[in-house]
């Protein structure tokens, strides 16, 4: 580890006077704006964080599409207060308020539950978020802060936390069982749907799902498709598994799901928030199939046969987010290398960068995770794959990231590359 990354990982540097953050005043990325402001100080019941990376996520896109017609900033003043986006975050704390200096220390590290349903708030939303460089937790956040305990741990690694929690939440009532032979996970080259991949197949690899035979993933995108039969292909081989991707817009799409599963569906992820595209896919469910409805459908849309559900004995499970106790458990799966949470990054980029990283979401053209690195300076939208020959990657690292993985060795280059306190 270098002076400069040991500094880092200790806060054992000047604190700068002032903190960036992008602000949100109204509805549409016109409306949000980079500012400096001075850095604000920690009042005796708070602390005050560093932004270590913030992942973007498609929800940051409808906040700032959404202004404040969004449901969650209902009775927020958004011209006024702003909101500073960003939920998928990990931080470390530099200063620490009187009152709780019992509780936290510079140095600490934690992730956020940042739906704090006690409190009918969330961070990123009526709370200032982590699309900034540094910033302020009062007492309400500091009951959603989980402690990041593993000192080796990455920050891109646990701030994936989140968007994995969410992912795991989905099967707590219903998973994929020892009798599971075809699952399909309809719509789901995006982020959250290759995470659901690397899940399924994890299982598989694990023993737990031993008769999977067949992984179908559907899409409409053929650039994504073939990002994603690129990527994991060689995961679907650990796993001793067929997996096939397919375009719905494909002439013969009926004909070829006929042929891929002829007996009919276990398993259907709905990542494709189309009702009348999900219903259809219900409809290939076998007897006793399981939907984990995991898309962002919107209340009051869909039809839903009930006496097919019944006489077919179909399960149907829903999912908008997780808990605390989630993060948790995922958290532990990280930390105790079970979980690579990395697998999930597509591209890196500076704080100032985030917008253009909040539009390649919005627009597809992100093929998996963005993190925002606040701390890094000079650093433009990038995909792992193209960092390996811009930083100084041990041989070993260098291969990997050229193959687009990115771990926190690769982390560790980077900050101590384009840290922007670092020597």
């Amino acid at each position: 580890m270098t002076n400069a990354i040991e500094s880092y990982r200790k806060v054992e540097y000047k604190l700068p006077e002032t903190e960036r953050c992008w602000q949100l005043s109204g509805a549409g990325f016109d409306k949000m704006e980079l500012v400096e402001i001075p850095r604000r100080k920690p009042g005796p019941d708070e602390i005050a964080f560093r932004t270590d990376v913030n992942s973007i996520c498609f929800s940051d896109v409808k906040i700032i599409s959404a202004g404040p017609s969004h449901p969650r900033l209902a009775r927020y003043n958004i011209e006024k207060d702003k909101v500073v986006p960003g939920h998928e975050l990990a931080l470390t704390v530099v200063e620490v308020g009187k009152n709780v200096a019992d509780r936290f220390k510079i140095g600490d590290r934690f992730i956020v539950q940042a739906d704090m349903l006690k409190y009918g708030k969330a961070v990123g939303y009526d709370v200032w978020g982590g699309f900034s460089d540094y910033g302020i937790f009062g007492p309400e956040v500091q009951e959603y802060l989980i402690p990041v305990t593993e000192a080796q741990a990455g920050y891109s690694e646990t701030a994936l936390v989140e968007p994995w929690a969410c992912v795991e939440a989905s099967y707590a009532r219903v998973d994929m069982g020892p009798l599971d032979e075809t699952v399909w996970l309809c719509g789901g080259a995006g982020p959250m749907g290759q995470m659901h991949l690397v899940r399924t197949f994890a299982l598989k690899i694990a023993g737990q799902t031993p008769n999977l035979k067949t992984v179908l993933l559907t899409d409409i995108s053929d650039a994504r498709l073939e990002s994603v039969q690129e990527r994991y292909t060689p995961m679907a081989r650990q796993a001793g598994v067929r997996f096939v991707t397919l375009n719905p817009n494909h002439p013969e799409y009926e004909k070829k799901l006929d042929e891929i599963a002829p007996d009919g569906f276990n398993f259907l992820v709905a990542l494709c928030p189309v009702p009348p595209v999900i219903e259809a896919a219900i409809r290939r469910l076998n007897q006793y199939g399981v939907v984990n409805l995991f898309a962002g459908f919107k209340r009051g849309e869909g039809i839903l046969n009930m006496g097919d559900i019944h006489y077919d004995q179909i399960t149907i499970s829903g999912n908008s987010g997780s808990r605390i106790d989630d993060m948790y458990s995922v958290l532990k799966k990280v930390q105790d290398g079970y979980l690579n949470t990395d697998s999930s990054v597509y591209a890196v980029v500076g704080l100032e960068g985030a917008k253009e990283g909040v539009l390649q979401v919005r627009d597809g053209k992100a093929f998996n995770k963005i993190l925002i690195y606040s701390q890094c300076r000079n650093l433009p939208l990038t995909p792992v794959s193209e960092l390996a020959d811009q930083l100084p990657f041990p041989d070993d690292v260098r291969e990997e990231v050229r193959k687009g993985h990115w771990s926190s060795r690769a982390e560790e280059v980077l900050l101590a590359s384009r840290w922007g306190n670092g020597s």
